[in-house]
C-alpha cells in the first residue's frame, strides 16, 4: 500500500480546485489556532464553519469530497445565527470541482446561482428549520 504518484497529483488538483472555489465563493477562512490535519481524523462531529473549512481541505487532500451534509443551528438568537455542519465522505471522482456552503435559504439561492454559472450542479441539499424561532438553515454541496 501506499501512495503512488498518480494519487497525489488528482489530490493536488483537487486541493488547487478546491481553493480556487473557495477563493471564487467567499467561503475561504483561517486555520484557527490549535486545529491540524491530524485532528480531523474524529469527522464524524459537528463542526463549526471554520473548522469544517480545515476538514474539507485535509480530506480533499486525501483524494475524498462530501458526499452529504448535514446542518443544524448552534445558536438561533436573533442576528445571532451560527451554524454546525457534519459531512460523509467519498472517493473524488478524477478532475471533479465542488463547492459547500450552509446558510440561510437566500444565502443559499445565491450560492446556486453563481455555482450553477461555473458549471457546478447540486447534488445534495438539506433545510432544517429551528422550533424555537422558526428560523431556517440549508446545506449544499455542488459538484461538476
Amino acid at each position: 500500500m501506499g501512495i503512488d504518484r498518480e494519487d497525489s497529483r488528482r489530490a493536488f488538483k483537487a486541493s488547487a480546485a478546491m481553493a480556487a472555489l473557495m477563493l471564487l465563493g467567499g467561503c475561504m477562512t483561517h486555520q484557527p489556532t490549535g486545529i491540524d490535519a491530524s485532528q480531523t481524523s474524529g469527522i464524524d462531529q459537528w463542526l463549526t464553519t471554520a473548522n469544517a473549512d480545515t476538514v474539507v481541505n485535509a480530506m480533499a487532500a486525501k483524494g475524498m469530497m462530501p458526499a452529504t451534509i448535514d446542518c443544524r443551528f448552534a445558536d438561533s438568537t436573533q442576528g445571532q445565527q451560527a451554524y454546525v455542519s457534519k459531512f460523509t465522505w467519498r472517493r473524488a471522482p478524477t478532475n471533479t470541482r465542488y463547492h459547500w456552503e450552509v446558510g440561510d435559504p437566500t444565502y443559499l439561492a445565491s450560492k446556486e446561482v453563481r455555482a450553477n454559472r461555473i458549471g457546478l450542479r447540486r447534488v445534495f441539499a438539506k433545510e432544517v428549520r429551528d422550533p424555537a424561532s422558526g428560523q431556517k438553515v440549508g446545506c449544499s454541496i455542488w459538484a461538476g
